[in-house]
């Protein structure tokens, strides 16, 4: 049965390892309580005392869950966390994970056992033994308390829950010839053990079923154990009684016996099935190790290209690397021109600042100007009409030369005004040169390589020319008004010179006519030059309120010259940091191309190896699927042919039934509702 067990498991695990391995179910958070029920005993089996020891898990902490326990004198035995109890619920206050605590019961466990001595063939008390020499025979009788009845072709047949129960005797000294059938004996002289391992209360439950047949279950479908051997000095020896409800428990113990009973006819009705799928997989296998070789190869082929890939992303891994290193250094220019445009745009914001005040300067000084020259002309046309009236009335000349030097002669309003004006005229003109001096001259603001394509710098630096332009062209006007007055000033002073001359010769006539002609002509050309410094004075006026708005326009383009400046040199030397960035990354790619492109190589020498094992694995297919044909042939239908399955219906009912009590079997104290609960009895003779 082993034999066939283990080349079928390992023909399918053959077909398994060419398929996908299925995820794993998640744990669910439940509460899980563990309890080990320790029975103390009297030498003969009765029950002296019992004790539960229980530890209570959950994940997410045992806050709000409800332990339920039919436990007397509860104690927790591993901190002071308190509980609360009514009735059968527990409440433990506690936001811990663990708990554990202990308590008593009278509560039978499911498991009992009576204990009986001989001494020399014949019964005797434990108590009567001691002491005594010579052939002693311990019997252990295990009783399962677990029982019931199922249904099996119209007859009652009885099931119980099969605890896994192991005996063990530790022999004291003085014991020979030890002897157990059904257990086996350990150790020599003073530590000499008896061990076993029984399913109680099986055996009954599989009478009549064909498990005489299961040779390898004789030992433990047993409820009576026994020890015996020859004994000097009897003393009562320490007997360990130890059951569980886990399945896990008869693995541990090299053990399960259900596993043995339960689905034996679906193995061997199977069997000649399972094996004629097991050679049509073999087959199949066969098959797929041909479409694997296939696939290797061109895995094999993808590997090649994938290298030839790998390359040329090393050469453009290393031209980025340049191109970003190259960048960097780019962006640290920029962010240096950056600067220096910042501090010529305040220097150009600070002389702009000067042009401005010399603006209202001038201003102030044109409104002067005009005045004066608007006095000057009333004057020179008054002086002119005086003239006239000086040449048609020679028999007034006496009088009117008095009047005439009063009013034109060295002395006179007139010849102050107009010195006051040359004066007003000299000062309008000296501060419009100076203003003009003080501000750069625009090809100061010649644009760089950075600004060359910069539409609001070219727009900004138009503007400022025409505003240099326009002042430089005020400051020349000026000194142009200022030259033609010298002529106007030398006219007036011929006018003050003639009238004097008049004064001196007003009694000689000859005298008197020149100097009427002299005075006439003077005023003529005073006037002439008045009406032309009035005109230029005109045209300078209509020219300022340009200049000072133009001097504004600049001011505020040059304040967002510096804005839009400072901006920048904060973007370039951004810039210049995720250059920088982009650099070191670029490093970091270089590297990391590196080390892809050789585990691109250890994956080509892979799909390499790869190839070559799946052309063995193609030819090993051949070969399994010959020998599972032989094995079909020479094996599994003899031995499916000398088994006889008439009562495996009736065995694998039973032994169902069993199954499904021993998984329903739950707590012997009580638990929490859904927990999942493991329960253990240990039982132990007083010594």
């Amino acid at each position: 049965m082993k034999i066939w067990k283990r080349l079928l498991g390992a023909g399918l695990s053959a077909l398994l390892a060419v398929g996908c391995a299925l995820p794993a179910l998640a744990a669910e958070d439940i509460t899980e309580k563990e309890e080990t029920v320790f029975v103390v005993l009297e030498p003969d089996g009765a029950v002296r005392s019992q004790t539960v020891s229980a530890h209570l898990h959950n994940d997410a902490g045992l806050s709000g869950v409800t332990d339920r326990s039919a436990l007397t004198d509860i104690e927790n035995t591993h901190d002071t966390t308190a509980f609360t109890q009514e009735g059968e619920d527990l409440t433990w206050d506690t936001e811990g994970a663990d708990v554990y605590y202990k308590g008593e019961t009278t509560r039978r466990a499911p498991v009992s056992a009576a204990i009986s001595y001989e001494l020399d063939g014949k019964a005797i008390k434990p108590e009567e033994l001691a002491g005594k020499s010579g052939r002693v025979k311990l019997t252990i009788s295990l009783t399962n308390h677990e029982t019931g009845t199922i249904q099996v072709d119209g007859k009652a047949q009885p099931v119980c829950t099969p605890f896994v129960t192991m005996v063990a005797a530790v022999l004291g000294e003085g014991w020979t010839e030890v002897s157990a059938q059904h257990g086996k004996v350990t150790g020599a002289g003073s530590t000499q053990a008896a061990g076993f391992v029984c399913l109680p209360g099986v055996r009954e439950c599989l009478e009549g079923l064909g498990t005489q047949k299961l040779t390898e279950l004789e030992d433990h479908l047993v409820d009576e154990v026994s020890v015996e051997g020859q004994v000097e000095n009897f003393a009562l020896p320490d007997i360990l009684i130890a059951c569980a409800t886990d399945t896990e428990a008869l693995k541990e113990n090299g053990f399960s016996g259900l596993e043995k009973l339960e689905g034996l006819e679906e193995d061997m009705g199977q069997l000649q099935g399972g094996m004629t799928e097991l050679l049509d997989g073999a087959a199949q296998l066969t098959q797929g190790a041909a479409a694997l070789e296939s696939g290797a190869a061109a895995l094999l082929a993808g590997a090649d290209a994938l290298y030839a890939g790998a390359l040329r992303l090393t050469d453009g891994t290393a031209q980025l690397q340049t191109g970003a290193h190259r960048l960097s250094a780019g962006a640290q220019e920029a962010s240096s021109g950056a600067a220096a445009l910042q501090t010529g745009a305040d220097g150009l914001s600070a002389g702009l600042s000067n042009l401005k005040n010399g603006a209202g300067a001038l201003y102030g000084g044109y409104t002067q100007l005009k005045n004066g020259a608007d006095s000057l002309s009333v004057g020179l046309d008054t002086l002119q009409g005086k003239s006239q009236a000086l040449t048609d009335g020679l028999g007034q000349i006496t009088g009117a030369v008095a009047q005439l030097y009063e009013a034109a002669g060295p002395s006179s309003a007139v010849m102050a005004g107009a010195q006051t004006f040359g004066d007003s005229l000299s000062g309008a003109a000296a501060s419009g040169a100076g203003a003009l001096g003080t501000l750069p001259d625009p090809s100061a603001f010649a644009p760089d390589e950075a600004h060359t394509n910069d539409p609001a710098y070219q727009q900004l630096l138009a503007a400022y020319t025409g505003a240099y332009s326009a002042a430089s062209g005020m400051a020349g006007g000026l000194g142009e008004l200022n030259g033609a007055y010298g002529q106007v000033l030398g006219g007036l002073q011929q006018v003050s010179a003639g009238v004097e001359s008049l004064q001196a010769g007003a009694n000689g006539a000859e005298g008197l006519a020149a100097g009427i002609t002299a005075y006439t002509q003077g005023v003529a050309d005073a006037a002439a030059g008045a009406k032309q410094l009035q005109g230029g004075v005109y045209q300078l006026g209509a020219n300022l309120p340009a200049l000072t708005g133009g001097v504004d326009q600049l001011i505020a383009g040059s304040n967002q010259l510096s804005a839009g400046a400072g901006s920048l040199s904060q973007g370039n030397a951004a810039l210049a940091d995720g250059a920088a960035q982009l650099a070191q990354g670029a490093d970091a790619l270089a590297s990391g191309v590196s080390e892809l492109l050789s585990g691109v190589q250890a994956l080509a020498q892979g799909a390499q190896s790869l190839h070559g094992g799946t052309v063995e694995l193609r030819d090993g297919a051949s070969a399994l699927e010959e020998g599972l044909g032989r094995f079909d042939q020479e094996g599994v239908s003899k031995l499916t042919g000398a088994v006889d399955t008439e009562k495996l219906p009736a065995l694998r009912a039973v032994t169902k039934a069993m199954r499904e009590r021993l998984e329903d079997y739950g707590s012997f104290s009580g638990a929490p509702e859904g927990a999942q609960v493991t329960t253990r009895f240990v039982m132990k003779t007083a010594g």
